[in-house]
């Protein structure tokens, strides 16, 4: 997966929490919502709105990265 790839799935999932699953040019589409979702460290950090939009940003590219392909 292309950084560019993860940061437009990650800025679809800021701007939309429900967004449609992503389809990275591979092929392969990742439900983010989901992906989050199995996350804890990100589910929690999201839920907090004390959270920096670039600590946002980054636990959805780390649940994107370690995410679960549909």
């Amino acid at each position: 997966m292309p950084d560019s790839e993860i940061e437009a799935a990650s800025a679809a999932y800021l701007a939309d929490e429900a967004a449609k699953p992503f389809a990275f040019k591979s092929g392969h589409t990742i439900d983010v919502a989901k992906a989050i979702e199995m996350h804890p460290q990100a589910k929690r950090l999201l839920a907090e709105e004390a959270a920096t939009p670039g600590l946002r940003r980054m636990m959805v590219k780390t649940a994107i990265v370690m995410g679960f392909l549909v």
